[in-house]
């Protein structure tokens, strides 16, 4: 499943966090034009005029990877225009998220 989730980036955790740093490539490169088999997903058409907020979150994404002490080897544009969503999408996916945490073994 292709995701960017409604949380903030500190709040996920490994797996998520790397998957959603691989898919937000993704989406950016199918509403670029270079990768043509994410374009017509759902996930891809949210941010469709939305690029800008992607190119932020990739910003949050790789400071929190390095905190973490990953390495980060895929740079993006920058923006100023900051990755938004509502109070219902963040409760939404934080459920989501502890759910599926709680679900994984260990």
């Amino acid at each position: 499943m292709v995701r960017i989730w409604a949380v903030p980036v500190s709040e996920l955790d490994r797996q998520h966090l790397l998957g959603e740093h691989a898919e937000l490539h993704c989406i950016i490169g199918a509403l670029l034009g270079k990768y043509k088999a994410y374009r017509k997903h759902p996930e891809t058409l949210r941010f469709e005029d939305r690029i800008a907020q992607l190119y932020y979150r990739h910003a949050d994404q790789a400071a929190e990877m390095q905190k973490r002490g990953y390495h980060h080897n895929s740079p993006l544009s920058n923006s100023n225009q900051p990755y938004s969503y509502s109070k219902e999408e963040y409760c939404r996916d934080r459920q989501e998220l502890a759910k599926r945490q709680r679900s994984r073994p260990l």
